[in-house]
Order: structure tokens, then C-alpha cells, then sequence
């Protein structure tokens, strides 16, 4: 099992190796981070909202099981993990982990947060994304067990960037967790501004990193691409994230590079499910009025790889299951007559601001299908899936948004999220999932190498592109402006690994 940083650091520090100055204090000073995908709009800091938000939760606590620089699953909390039974998976808790208030962190702990995220009268949004988990129990202080509904092979990937919260918060009536958490990550909350920024200080005595370069660290919750920039450039920040391709030049400035690494989101096209797009047809033929190519060259050009599968490549579960030859709107038009549907068609796109490039390009080429294209900007993500908008609403509608983003860097994700009976599609947009889909989805779920997995895949893909509930577009690689004084390591996981960060000699 390979090594990641924190877990190097953790030896060399047991054993006296990193002289003991170097675990009380950073060798750099504050940084700041002008972000925007990883923290939204900083409103809500609730480590059980959602694994999508991963600032300031990947600072604050520690998960069960972190991915090193290449992308591959390696020991945190978790130092060791098996699967003992068809639905059950043991994992071995690290001893010696404090909260930041110097409780001792068990399995116990790491129990009680299942319960709680699981538990469906706490609202939490980690239970859908950690599907088909069921049941936690610690029958001692270094075992976790997790129980699944249905044989599955993937539930390390699954599950391992659950942060473990402290019982004693879940169980505080006032749910201090929220506003207050007590984690045991290698910063503690110093200060929260709500929908502005969060401010973190180094602990000095982590586990794996008593030693940051930036021992305290600012990250403000910046919607706007181009005041992300500006405050690069400015000095306000030393890091910029989510740069997209027409600032990219802004970025070479006053000593500042452009730092583009893989991603972990996904750019896709799906439906409020009401006429016309309650018909597979009408749907598949969107898909096959797509160019995907060429919108991905319009909007993202080498910000992102265009997408032919459900995920994109070297991620688990990748198969090309949306070759661009795909792209026929002579197909499309034939797909629209035996729904019968008269053309041109009038749909509308919902997009929010940064799809707005993305939109009017799709809505040119859906044109040349059958389709008559309004756009409806909207004033953020959020807005396309807000239940009460769209339930005012008689007819279906398209909206495109770059969002999923894939903890698990596994196919998995989406078709849980996509085609799953409990997924996000049924649950907040009315999508009624091909009942085919579901044991196809169990067996990719069970398998847990190739070549199984691999058919598992092909044989669900086969089922759910016919259904085409999502159109995927692109994925899009992570692109920061990184000050000159910051040393920033590339990784394969999509995130900024802030431990790793330092700074830069001259």
C-alpha cells in the first residue's frame, strides 16, 4: 500500500527524524486562497452537507482515507481496510489521533458520524453520495465495521473521504459541529465569517502534519473569476483556483504562474423531467445533437478533456460509452419524428453565469436538430435545482452546469447520482430510473477488480445511455494562479493539497 506525505511525515515524526522545532512551528507565514468550487459561498461550513464542499472540511478534520500525489487510495484515520463479509467492511482506526481538544479519537467516533449522516432525519447530504452504506458500528476502539445494503467491492473509494467528527458534537443538541467544529485536521477553525471566508490555524501537533509551510491560512469564497485574478495579482491572495481559459493570460503576471493539474468535476447537460423531456427520445436526441468536441474546444480548450465516458480517463469504471461519433443530428431529428414531435421544438436551457459561453453554443447546435433554444441565465448553480422554482413550472427544461464533483474517482458517482433509484435525478428532478438499471448498477457496485468491473460497467451503460437522463459535456481540469512566492505540488486528486504547500526559495 503505497505512502501519501501525511502518512511519511507521521513515521518520520514517532520516530525523532524531523528535529522537534520543526513539529511546533510552519517555516512560511499566512497564505490567503481566493476560492470558489471547493467552499461555494462559504454560507455553511456543515461538514455533513455535502463531500462536494471539501473547504474548509479537508483542513479541518481528518478523513478515513486520503488519495497520495498519483491518485491512489492511501491510510489516514484508516490505517488498514478489508472486506470481511459480502456487506460488511472492517477498517482498522489509527491510535493516538486527538481532537483539537485533546480527546482522544476512536472508532467510536468514526461510528457515531455514520450514524448520524445516514440517519435520514438529519438531512445530511453526505448519505446519498456514501450509497449503498447502511449500518456503522465499533465493537472496540480501533474497529469500524460498515454494513451495506447489497454486496459492494467499492466501498473504500465510496467512503473514504468521510471527515470523522467528534461524537460528543454529533450528540450536542445545538449541533456545535455546524458553526464550531472540533476536528482533529492539521488547522482548527480560528474564525468564520459566514459567506465571505474561514480562517485557520495550524495545530502543531498532527499527526501527519505538525509542520506546514503555512501555519495560517485565509480562504475567501470568491463567485467572481475575475476578482479571483485580481486578487492574485494584487497580492490580496497567493493562490487563485477555478482560472478559467480567458484569464489564464491575466495569470502570467507580476511573477504568477498558471498551476493546471487533473479535476474532479464534471460538465454536463441533464433535465427537469416533465414534457417533452419525460421521452428517452427526446433526451437521447439531445445528446446526439451535441457536438462535444467542438463545444469543449469553444469553451474550455486545454482547460479540459472532452467527455466520451461517464468518467473521465484513469478514473475506476472508465468506458468509452459516448464515442464523439456519436454526434449526428440527422439521428437526432429522426429520434424527435418517432416521439412526434413537430420542429422546430421550443425548449429551454437553464444556465447559471459561468455556463453562459457553454449555452449559447449548445443552443446553436441543438438548432440544427429540430430544437428552438431559449436561454435562461440564472444567478447561480444552486438555482437550477431549486425545488420551488422548478415545481411552478408545467413543462420539462435542459439545464447545464459543471458540478458533480467525484470524491470517489470512480464511475460509481454518477450512476449513483444519475441512475440510481434514490439518486439525485429521481430525488430532486422527477427522472424515473429504466428498473433494468438497478441490478446492473448492484453488480458493478459487487465487483471489485477487473474484468469484472469492466462489464459490469459496459453491460450499465448499455441500459443507461438508450435512457440518456444526462448529456456529459467535458471534465475540466483544475487551473490555479499561484503567487510567486508559493511552492504548490500537482496532484492527481483535483484539490489543492494545502500540506503540501510551501514556500517558494528564491
Amino acid at each position: 500500500m503505497p505512502f501519501s506525505r501525511r502518512t511519511l511525515l507521521a513515521a518520520l515524526a514517532a520516530s525523532g527524524a524531523l528535529p522537534r522545532f520543526a513539529l511546533a512551528q510552519g517555516s512560511g507565514g499566512a497564505l490567503v486562497v481566493s476560492q470558489f468550487s471547493e467552499t461555494r459561498d462559504l454560507a455553511s461550513i456543515d461538514p455533513m452537507r455535502s463531500l462536494d464542499f471539501t473547504i474548509p472540511t479537508s483542513l479541518i478534520f481528518d478523513p478515513l482515507i486520503e488519495r497520495d500525489a498519483e491518485g491512489h487510495l492511501v491510510p489516514a484515520l484508516a490505517t488498514a481496510w478489508a472486506r470481511v463479509a459480502p456487506t460488511t467492511w472492517r477498517f482498522t482506526i489509527r491510535q493516538g489521533v486527538r481532537f483539537h481538544d485533546g480527546s482522544a479519537l476512536t472508532a467510536s467516533d468514526a461510528a457515531a458520524t455514520f450514524a448520524f449522516l445516514l440517519d435520514p432525519a438529519n438531512r445530511s447530504g453526505l448519505r446519498l453520495q456514501v450509497q449503498p452504506a447502511i449500518r456503522a458500528e465499533a465493537p472496540d476502539a480501533t474497529t469500524l465495521l460498515l454494513h451495506t445494503a447489497v454486496p459492494t467491492g467499492l466501498l473504500p473509494q465510496i467512503v473514504g473521504a468521510v471527515p470523522v467528527l467528534q461524537a460528543a458534537q454529533l450528540a450536542a443538541a445545538e449541533a456545535p459541529f455546524r458553526t464550531q467544529p472540533i476536528g482533529s485536521g492539521p488547522w482548527r477553525l480560528a474564525a468564520w465569517r459566514p459567506g465571505e471566508r474561514v480562517e485557520l490555524e495550524a495545530t502543531g501537533d498532527h499527526w501527519a502534519h505538525a509542520a506546514p509551510g503555512f501555519p495560517r491560512i485565509t480562504v475567501r469564497a470568491v463567485p467572481e473569476a475575475s476578482t479571483r485574478v485580481a486578487d492574485l495579482l494584487s497580492g490580496g491572495a497567493q493562490i487563485a483556483s477555478d482560472i478559467p481559459p480567458g484569464l489564464a493570460a491575466r495569470v502570467a503576471r507580476n511573477g504568477a504562474r498558471l498551476v493546471m493539474q487533473a479535476g474532479a468535476r464534471t460538465q454536463y447537460l441533464s433535465f427537469w423531467f416533465r414534457p417533452p423531456f419525460d421521452d428517452a427520445r427526446v433526451r437521447l436526441a439531445v445528446h446526439h445533437a451535441v457536438d462535444r468536441k467542438a463545444l469543449a474546444e469553444a469553451t474550455w480548450g486545454d482547460f479540459a478533456e472532452v467527455a466520451t465516458g461517464v468518467v473521465p480517463h484513469g478514473f475506476g469504471g472508465f468506458t468509452e460509452a459516448f464515442p464523439l461519433s456519436d454526434h449526428d443530428p440527422d439521428r437526432a431529428r429522426a429520434l424527435l419524428r418517432d416521439a412526434g414531435i413537430t420542429t422546430p421544438l421550443p425548449v429551454e436551457l437553464d444556465a447559471p453565469p459561468a455556463e453562459i459561453q457553454a449555452a449559447q453554443v449548445i443552443q446553436a447546435q441543438l438548432s440544427r436538430a429540430g430544437f428552438a433554444v431559449r436561454i435562461n441565465p440564472l444567478d447561480s448553480i444552486a438555482a437550477a435545482f431549486d425545488a420551488r422554482r422548478l415545481a411552478a413550472l408545467d413543462r420539462g427544461r435542459m439545464f447545464v452546469v459543471t458540478a458533480l464533483d467525484n470524491h470517489a474517482h470512480d464511475a460509481v458517482r454518477p450512476y449513483t447520482a444519475f441512475y440510481a433509484e434514490n439518486g439525485f435525478l429521481k430525488g430532486s428532478m422527477g427522472y424515473r430510473p429504466d428498473p433494468r438499471l438497478a441490478p446492473l448498477l448492484a453488480a458493478y457496485m459487487e465487483a471489485e477488480a477487473e474484468p469484472a468491473r469492466g462489464a459490469a460497467a459496459a453491460a450499465l451503460m448499455a441500459v443507461a445511455k438508450a435512457d440518456a437522463p444526462a448529456v456529459y459535456l467535458a471534465y475540466p481540469k483544475a487551473a490555479y494562479g499561484v503567487a510567486a512566492r508559493v511552492e504548490m505540488p500537482r496532484t492527481a486528486h483535483g484539490r489543492i493539497d494545502f500540506a503540501g504547500l510551501r514556500p517558494r526559495q528564491a
